[in-house]
């Protein structure tokens, strides 16, 4: 017990020698910051020299630099003080070191070096609304004033950039939502195209990957170019990763769209033609089709690998830019083997597009075969009735069994074949079925919807 209670006495003793010390003026900077302020600001009491801000708008919350316009001096000790949303705080530390003379500051003829290079936190506490204020950094020698330096500017916060630029990023997507289901012959609610996948889908409805990562890119880099302003007030550059990073997805999305328009387009003719038959609505292919998530993954009904592995590459990416690209875009890098990675996916993935088996050009070929024999078989149907009598008027046949008994059982029986086949193409690579009662051969050479041909 005797002991005990000599330990607790030593503590106590030992915590009251500590804070008898911490009182004891160590710098020339008081308990309250502000009344150092009232000190150092008055016009004649120190020297006063110039502080400049590298941004526009100082972040609160995060790390700034300053260049004050005196050479370093190892010798003193540099204390910042914030002032701003109606609070003074004192900063516990900064790195002050020469400034370099390639600094943007000292090479743009603003600041003249010598010069000093002072990094700081700027307290979360004095940012707001962009309101203005006043970042202080006073010199001391010992417990003597030296110098104060000051800067004014607008202070953002994180909690009001985020609350900025989200929403506004948000509205945005909305607007382009409502762009695309304007333009678009699809017969969707506009709030279909908020899905990602139904925004970007190709010219066959359908989802289409490169034009997904593409959306994805940029959303990301455009909010975070977005948010850099409003914390800064900068426009940031964007490093060389960033940029690689989009023309891999641009690159890949103008490939897969070039691929895709020389190989899975069908014909002028031919469309119009599977319109007159009822095959296919005025839309096109792409009313045949609503874009999934499943279609990213997906290609003709069996899981892609190349399609998987350039998605969780583009998704691991985007963390990694969404993680590390809130405070400097021009700085961000990624390992150089995963882009390469990302970069090889997409052209495995394009490459297999382009050596995939040409269903929709094997559509087209059916088709104007298809469309020859019809021909063929109307022409015969439409020839003079031979029963008729002489010199009585031509007339068309009356129904399919009466042009069949013209143009004979061989030429329909031609021309049947061939739609079989492409009925079960055309549902094998496009989607709907056809009918029995829509493949057959048009009985006139002009019927109500048009020239058969």
């Amino acid at each position: 017990m005797r002991l005990s209670a000599l330990g607790l006495a030593a503590v106590i003793a030992a915590g009251a020698a500590s804070g008898a010390f911490a009182q004891e003026p160590s710098s020339c900077v008081l308990a309250d910051p502000q009344k150092t302020l009232d000190q150092v600001t008055r016009p004649d009491f120190i020297e006063h020299d110039e502080l400049y801000a590298t941004t526009k708008i100082l972040p609160a919350g995060s790390t700034i630099d300053l260049v004050l316009q005196r050479p370093y001096d190892p010798k003193l000790q540099y204390h910042p003080i914030a002032v701003g949303n109606s609070r003074v705080v004192h900063v516990g530390w900064a790195i002050v070191r020469k400034a370099p003379d390639d600094h943007p500051l000292i090479k743009n003829g603003t600041v003249l070096a010598p010069a000093t290079l002072i990094t700081m936190p700027l307290p979360d506490a004095v940012g707001g609304a962009w309101r203005d204020g006043t970042v202080y950094v006073v010199g001391c020698s010992g417990t003597q004033f030296q110098f104060v330096a000051n800067v004014y500017a607008l202070m953002s916060s994180r909690f009001y950039s985020n609350f900025l630029v989200w929403p506004l990023l948000a509205v945005l997507y909305a607007f382009a939502a409502l762009a695309a289901a304007g333009a678009s012959k699809r017969n969707l609610r506009w709030f279909r195209y908020l899905d990602p996948v139904v925004l970007t889908a190709g010219p066959d409805g359908k989802g289409s990957l490169t034009n997904l990562q593409l959306l994805f890119f940029s959303v990301i880099v455009v909010g975070l170019v977005t948010y850099i302003v409003a914390r800064t007030g900068i426009l940031s550059n964007l490093s060389l990763t960033i940029l690689t990073l989009l023309g891999i997805s641009g690159g890949s999305a103008a490939l897969a769209k070039a691929t895709d328009a020389n190989r899975n387009h069908i014909d002028f003719e031919n469309w119009a033609w599977f319109v007159r038959k009822g095959w296919l609505p005025p839309n096109g292919v792409s009313a045949l089709n609503d874009a999934t998530w499943s279609d990213v993954l997906m290609t003709d009904g069996r899981f892609d690998v190349y399609h998987f592995q350039s998605l969780t590459f583009s998704l691991a990416v985007g963390a990694a830019l969404l993680a590390n690209g809130f405070s400097d875009l021009a700085s961000f890098t990624i390992p150089d083997t995963l882009l390469g990675v990302l970069g090889l996916s997409q052209v495995v993935y394009i490459a297999g597009a382009m050596v995939a088996p040409p269903s929709v050009k094997e559509i087209n070929d059916t088709t104007t075969a298809v469309r020859a024999a019809e021909r063929d078989f109307t022409v015969a149907a439409n020839r003079p009735d031979p029963s008729a009598p002489p010199g009585a008027p031509p007339v068309p046949p009356a129904d399919l069994a009466d042009a069949i008994r013209r143009a004979g059982p061989d030429l329909y029986a031609a021309y049947i074949d061939k739609a079989q086949n492409l009925r079960i193409m055309f549902r094998s690579v496009l989607g709907p079925d056809v009918p029995d009662n829509l493949i057959q051969p048009a009985i006139r050479l002009f019927d109500v919807s048009g020239p058969s041909s």
